[in-house]
Parts: C-alpha cells; sequence; structure tokens
C-alpha cells in the first residue's frame, strides 16, 4: 500500500513538472518551429522600419518571437477598433524587437494589449504598479505591472513607418513591461549579475540626474520627459537606444554601453548598414 501511494505521489510530481517546466519549453519550441508566412514578412517590411534595419540573424529571432507573443497575448480593440491580425502582427513585432537578442522565448511580461485608435482619455488617478506615458487624463499608452499594455494604434502605426521618428509608442511602453517584471516600475530591469546592477545603477543615475538638471537642453538625446521618474528614463532611454543610437552612443556612450548589454543589441551597428 505504502509503495502504491509513493507511486502516486511520484506520478503526481512528475505530472506537476511537466507542466510546470517541460511542457512550455516544448509548446515554445513547437511555436517556432512554424514557418513565419511570407505575407506577414512582407507586411513587416512594409510597415516597420526597424525589421528592415535588422541583421537576418536578429530578423528570424523576432519573428520567432512574433510567434510566441501571439500565442500568448490576448487583443482587446476599444472605442470602436476592431484589432486586425495585421495589427496584432505589428505590435507583437515590437514587443520582439525588444527581446530578439535575448534567449530564445524570453517572457517579456506581456499578456494583455488594449488597443485605442488613437488618444484617450482615462482617470487621472495612478494605480499601484501602473506607469503611462503623460502626467495628464489625455494619453497616447499605459503600462500595468500585471502585463497590460494600453496603445493608441494611429501613433503607433506612424512611428512605426517613420525612419525619422525619434519617439515610439510601443517601444517606450513594453520598455515599462521589461522595467516590472521584478516587481517594480523603478527602472531597473532584471539584471544578470550584481556587477551588472551596479553598473547599472551609477552610470543611470548619472544620467537621470544630468538630464533632471536640463531637461530642456536642445541638445539631449534623450526625451525631457525622461526626468519625470526613473521608471519613464528607462522607458526614455530604451526609446533612444533603438530610435537614435548613433546620438545616443556618442552623447551617452555608457548608458548606450548599459542598454547593449541589457538588451544584447547593438542598434548604432544597424543604422551603419542602411
Amino acid at each position: 500500500m505504502i509503495a502504491l501511494y509513493l507511486l502516486a505521489a511520484i506520478a503526481v510530481i512528475g505530472f506537476a513538472a511537466d507542466r510546470l517546466f517541460f511542457y512550455p519549453r516544448r509548446r515554445q519550441s513547437d511555436i517556432i518551429s512554424q514557418a513565419f508566412p511570407d505575407e506577414w514578412r512582407k507586411q513587416l517590411e512594409r510597415d516597420m522600419v526597424h525589421y528592415t534595419r535588422l541583421p537576418q540573424d536578429l530578423r528570424k529571432k523576432l519573428e520567432d518571437g512574433v510567434l510566441l507573443l501571439l500565442d500568448r497575448v490576448s487583443f482587446y480593440g476599444c472605442n470602436g477598433v476592431e484589432v486586425t491580425d495585421a495589427m496584432k502582427r505589428l505590435i507583437a513585432a515590437h514587443g520582439a524587437l525588444l527581446t530578439c537578442g535575448m534567449r530564445t522565448g524570453y517572457d517579456s511580461g506581456i499578456r494583455t494589449i488594449l488597443v485605442y485608435p488613437d488618444g484617450y482619455r482615462a482617470p487621472s488617478h495612478t494605480a499601484e504598479g501602473m506607469v503611462h506615458t503623460t502626467t495628464s487624463d489625455a494619453r497616447l499608452g499605459e503600462s500595468w505591472g500585471d502585463g497590460r499594455v494600453v496603445l493608441a494604434w494611429s501613433t503607433l502605426k506612424q512611428e512605426a513607418a517613420d525612419p525619422q521618428a525619434t519617439s515610439n509608442l510601443a517601444i517606450h511602453e513594453f520598455a515599462h513591461q521589461l522595467d516590472t517584471l521584478d516587481g517594480q516600475a523603478d527602472g531597473a530591469p532584471p539584471l544578470s549579475s550584481g556587477e551588472q546592477a551596479r553598473n547599472w545603477e551609477a552610470v543611470f543615475s548619472e544620467s537621470w540626474e544630468r538630464l533632471k538638471a536640463a531637461p530642456t537642453n536642445p541638445h539631449n538625446v534623450l526625451d525631457p520627459y525622461g526626468a519625470t521618474n526613473p521608471a519613464e528614463f528607462f522607458a526614455v532611454a530604451t526609446e533612444a537606444f533603438f530610435q537614435s543610437p548613433q546620438a545616443l552612443q556618442t552623447h551617452e556612450p555608457h548608458l548606450y554601453d548599459c542598454l547593449k548589454g541589457f538588451y544584447q543589441l547593438s542598434p548604432a551597428e544597424w543604422g551603419k548598414q542602411t
């Protein structure tokens, strides 16, 4: 009888281990083994500047990330928006862009995306775990610590296709998601080592203080909104890392190197190829 109980316990533990550890890995492997349709690739070439700039090996990783996000994320239209498959792909591609240098299957934390047609109005109070792009109740996007992201489609679409854009709503809000993976929106996403964390704190603090001291300096590479708090500084710095990488590397080289180490990407090199 004891042997039967022991076998049953082992079976339960084995099933639980499979569901928690092995099944997710098998599912991820199955998803990224699927062919990325040519129609999707043509859409990203047409609608997403960053996709056209990526080296071929990173394009493949971005495509894998798109497949994984589309499998995991729920999309909801707001204020009359019907979220099409093409819209889902373009949004997912920005989430996958941020993680395409990381290990396959890296979980950015995104679970739900709400899409508005354009700017929207929301309650002006701030709930714990939420960061957003403006301080008023007129907004273009928000990011919540439970994996929810809110995006204004008109802005996202325009910025995605504009090679001269210095801002990117999707990148900004998805950066907030990475920041909150450790449970706090504090400008420091989960880092790989104590040494990296100490260097991050020193570099980011110094850059943030410079921005706060002269937020309206016309020579700033970073959007003045980054002076609001450390969480917004990280999101703004991430925007500059992808949108103006050569300028960030020139004017904030230590900040660029920190972001390069975290994202395992070097967008300044992509720009030299175009």
